[in-house]
Parts: structure tokens; C-alpha cells; sequence
């Protein structure tokens, strides 16, 4: 007992510092685009207007995502400012939350809660979008409270005495509506969840949660008349209020960002049906070789109505993601709750995880001289060494000291990273072709984007561009794209013929792609000077 206690004192301390860790260099290099860039001028946008209800990008609608991860960044610049740091950390809030899901949830089903959160908190999956200004770690984080939700109000008596035959009929009673409360909170987090990131939210839980009650003969106890007032009343007055200034806001969410996401590869996001097999047995390394273990094992009842429920987490979810026309590495974030828990059971024999690790630390260091390493051979030989290092540790060792040998390696990745980052960022961000221009900007000067356009590129100049495009593709929100003649002439959006005004004014700064030779001619033969440049964009003015 007392070596219980102490590894389990031990494996707490150590959850505090992968938490902590996660958190490192959270803010220490740009936001990269096209999604970070986006999302956090979205963000930026509603801090400044302090309109927590209407997405904008650059002044306009942005409808393709929900409200909530916007408003959440938004409040973060309420304090910090618009910084790095501010758009990234709601992404590892969500992170720590549904880490503490898990421990939660662990501790009432029999698992070790340490242990389960440090293995979620370290897969590489979790740590790569712990740190990215992207809805999914939100999104995780309401789904694994629905799918939590849901299988206590199925197994709602785990953990209780046997019941007594003279109070069989009010223990039931008493059963049913504890059920039906955690029914309610499985709706109402699927209401945050869609607020979040769209339907999405609705479909998964409910195609694991529908089958696993059907399957215990207990269907009714996924409805909740409360959960869906619930559900109603925390999804209608946004809708509502989105509603009354963008009629046709709901047809856009169910057709365009929904049904056709799913079912057409009209967003140009097709993969294959295998898309997802390398991003779930890579995204979980190298706790997902400890699930397999369980299944030479026979079960307690109790203990293999988690199992099923667990496997279904996992398994409904990626193959519908699977047959989904819309492919991203992020979407099976939510599977990654479900493999730690199933992980978790064996934390104190990890041996086929550590054998796996010291495996890949060997091929990540035979690879070095053949193979191109995106980031860097540096970083790749202290990964590769530190992965083989720690894995022969874990093999020879067991419990706490494996379980903390087998982590190491995953929390290198975002401390050894951050300058590989910063590298990526030179041709991911525009950052530091802001820096440029900003010596000469003035209070009245426009900045004049021809086809050109990032999110990161207004998050950092903090002010409109007027864009002139014949299509808003610039932009990379469906949305817009699909509104553009709503926009065009009566927002920031311009028509080329609107540069003839422009090119009056002095106070103007053109920004053009590097390769649209046709537009850096025009701008040039107007006696426009070079005053910044990057890889992708050059900038103009007229000269002193």
C-alpha cells in the first residue's frame, strides 16, 4: 500500500508538470496561417469590437466556425493583449480540461486518474493541437464530457451496493433520475460542442452513445427532456441572434459547412478511406499499443461494458471520419480520451508501449542521414536518442518510473520544437514583413492587398485591408467566397477597377503577391517603390 501511494503521489506531481510543460513556449514564435492567422484575427477582431456574438474577418462575417473558441481568445486579449500567447492558450485550457475529464472519469470507473491524463496529455496528437489556434481541442473537450455523460447514465449504478429487495422499486427510481441528470449534461455539452465547431459535436457522440444503449437495453436513458431544453436554450440565442442579421445563416451551417463537408469534396478536403490509420496509431504513440494487450484478457462484466463502450469511442467515430468526404489530421482528436483510458489499464506493465518507442527512437536516428528532416537533424538526434533512451528504460523498469520514462520523450517535442517553429513561421506568417512596414505607417495610411491576403497579416498590422479580388479566395473562408457579391464594393472588398482611386492617393500601402508579376507591374508602373518583402508578398508606397 505504501509503494501504492507513493508511485500514485509520484504520478499526480508528475501530471502538474506535463499541465505546465504542454504550456511552454506557448507564445514564442507567430501565428502561422492559413488557420492560426484567421482564427486569431478573428479573435483580435472581436476583443477590439467587443462584439462577442458576429465573427469578423477583416470587417466581415466570418461564419464558417461557431462562436465559442473565438470568444474564448477574444477574452484572453481582454487581458494579455493580442498576442501569440492569447490565441493559443484557450487551446491548451481545453487541453487541461479534458485531461481532468479523464482523471475524473478514470477515478469513477476503476482506472488510475494519473495515469490516464498523462497519457493523454502526451500523445503527439494532443500535444500538437494543445498549442494550434484551432477549434478541435474545444471540440474534444465537449465530446468527452458527452460520451462520459451518457455511459453514466447507463452505468450510473457502477461503484454502488447491491441493491435491497424491499427498496428495490425507489433505488430504481432514485437510478432513473440520475440518469436522466447526466443525460442532461451530455445534451447541454453537445450545445457547447456545436457552438464550437458545428454539428459535428451532435453526430459523434450520439453515433457511440446510440448504439452502446441500445446494446445495454437502455435507449430511453440517452433522452432528456431537460437535456434538450437545455440543449435549446443554450444553442438558440446565438443562432437567433446570428439569424437576424444573416438570413440565410442556417441554411449555410447544415448545406454548405455540413452536408457537403461530409458528403462531396466541394471544401477540397478528400483523403483516402485509410487517411486516418498512420494519424491514429502516430497521433497516440506510444500508448496505443497498450490497448491491444487488454483484448488476451477476460474481463469482470463491469470491466467489459467499459471495454465496449471504450472500443466504440474509438472505432464508430473513425470509420465515419473515414467515409467522410472532408479529410484533417485533427478531426480524430476525440479518439484520443478513449485510447488513454483503455492505455491506462495497463500503465503498470507498459512494455509493448516501451519496446514501441525505443523502436521508433531507432528508426528516427537510422533515418537521419538518408531522409529529410523538416525539423532540423539537431532536433531529430535528440528526439531519436531520447525516444531509445527512455524506451529501454521503460522496458527494463515498471509503474511509476516507466510511465514517466515513456512521457519524457513526447514533452521534448514542444520544448525542442519552439525554434524549429519559429523557422516555419519565416515562410508560414507574415509577422515579419509587418515589421517592415510598420516603421512607415502613418494614422491615415490604407493598406491595399491586390489578390493578396492573410489572417496573420492583419492580426499583426491591427488594422483593415481592403482587398482587391475578383473572388475573396484570399480570404480562405467559404463563406465569404460563396457571399462575395454581397460583399464586393460595399465592405473592404473591391473590385480591380476601384485601384484607379487608389493609386490617387499617396498615403497607401500595396501589398502583392511575390509571383503576380502581372499586379507588381501595374503597381510599379505607377511609380510605387519596394518597401518590404518576404517570401510571399511584397509591399509598395510611393516614394519621398
Amino acid at each position: 500500500m505504501v509503494s501504492s501511494l507513493s508511485e500514485r503521489a509520484l504520478l499526480t506531481a508528475w501530471t502538474f508538470i506535463v499541465a505546465i510543460a504542454l504550456a511552454v513556449h506557448l507564445g514564442a514564435y507567430p501565428l502561422l496561417d492559413p488557420d492560426e492567422g484567421r482564427n486569431g484575427e478573428v479573435g483580435r477582431e472581436m476583443a477590439a469590437t467587443n462584439d462577442y456574438v458576429m465573427p469578423r474577418l477583416d470587417g466581415m462575417p466570418y461564419l464558417d466556425k461557431p462562436i465559442v473558441y473565438f470568444a474564448a481568445e477574444a477574452a484572453t486579449m481582454e487581458v494579455t493583449g493580442p498576442t501569440e500567447f492569447a490565441a493559443r492558450f484557450p487551446a491548451w485550457l481545453f487541453t487541461i480540461g479534458t485531461a481532468l475529464l479523464i482523471a475524473w472519469f478514470a477515478s469513477r470507473v476503476g482506472i488510475d486518474a494519473p495515469a490516464a491524463a498523462i497519457m493523454f496529455l502526451t500523445m503527439p496528437l494532443t500535444i500538437a493541437f494543445s498549442r494550434t489556434v484551432i477549434f478541435d481541442s474545444a471540440l474534444s473537450f465537449f465530446i468527452t464530457l458527452a460520451l462520459i455523460a451518457f455511459y453514466l447514465a447507463v452505468e450510473e449504478e457502477v461503484g454502488r451496493p447491491p441493491l435491497a429487495v424491499g427498496r428495490r422499486q425507489i433505488t430504481a427510481n432514485g437510478e432513473r433520475r440520475t440518469a436522466n441528470r447526466w443525460a442532461a449534461v451530455g445534451w447541454a455539452a453537445m450545445a457547447f460542442g456545436i457552438i464550437t465547431k458545428g454539428p459535428v459535436a451532435l453526430a459523434v457522440p450520439l453515433i457511440v452513445a446510440i448504439p452502446w444503449t441500445i446494446w445495454r437495453k437502455r435507449a430511453r436513458h440517452v433522452v432528456s427532456i431537460a437535456g434538450l431544453i437545455l440543449f435549446v436554450v443554450i444553442i438558440a440565442p446565438w443562432v437567433w441572434a446570428i439569424s437576424l442579421k444573416i438570413p440565410d445563416f442556417l441554411r449555410y451551417v447544415l448545406v454548405t459547412e455540413t452536408a457537403q463537408r461530409l458528403t462531396t469534396g466541394a471544401l477540397k478536403r478528400t483523403g483516402p478511406p485509410w487517411y486516418f490509420l498512420p494519424y491514429l496509431l502516430g497521433g497516440a504513440l506510444p500508448w496505443v499499443f497498450l490497448t491491444w494487450s487488454r483484448l488476451s484478457r477476460r474481463l469482470e462484466p463491469a470491466e467489459s461494458r467499459l471495454y465496449v463502450f471504450l472500443l466504440l469511442w474509438i472505432a464508430i467515430p473513425f470509420v465515419f471520419f473515414s467515409l467522410s468526404q472532408s479529410k484533417r489530421p485533427q478531426y480524430i482528436l476525440p479518439l484520443m480520451p478513449a485510447i488513454a483510458l483503455l492505455a491506462a489499464k495497463r500503465w503498470e506493465k507498459p512494455r509493448a508501449a516501451a519496446i514501441a518507442m525505443a523502436i521508433v527512437g531507432a528508426l528516427l536516428l537510422a533515418a537521419i542521414p538518408f531522409v529529410h528532416i523538416p525539423f532540423g537533424a539537431g532536433t531529430a538526434i535528440i528526439l531519436g536518442a531520447s525516444a531509445l533512451l527512455f524506451g529501454l528504460i521503460a522496458i527494463f523498469t515498471r509503474g511509476a518510473i516507466a510511465l514517466i520514462a515513456l512521457s519524457i520523450p513526447m514533452l521534448l517535442i514542444p520544448l525542442m520544437t519552439a525554434g524549429v517553429m519559429r523557422s516555419i513561421s519565416g515562410r508560414r506568417s507574415e509577422k515579419a514583413l509587418v515589421a517592415d512596414i510598420r516603421s512607415i505607417l502613418q494614422p491615415e495610411t490604407q493598406i491595399v492587398g491586390i489578390e493578396a491576403f492573410t489572417g496573420s497579416m492583419q492580426f499583426y498590422l491591427q488594422r483593415p485591408i481592403v482587398i482587391v479580388t475578383p473572388d475573396a479566395e484570399e480570404l480562405t473562408s467559404n463563406y465569404i467566397t460563396r457571399h462575395y457579391s454581397d460583399f464586393v464594393g460595399k465592405s473592404v472588398l473591391q473590385p480591380k477597377s476601384w485601384l484607379d482611386e487608389a493609386f490617387k492617393r499617396p498615403a497607401t500601402i500595396f501589398i502583392v503577391r511575390v509571383n503576380d508579376r502581372g499586379n507588381r507591374s501595374l503597381v510599379e508602373a505607377h511609380g510605387r517603390r519596394i518597401v518590404a518583402e518576404d517570401a510571399h508578398f511584397v509591399a509598395y508606397t510611393m516614394p519621398r
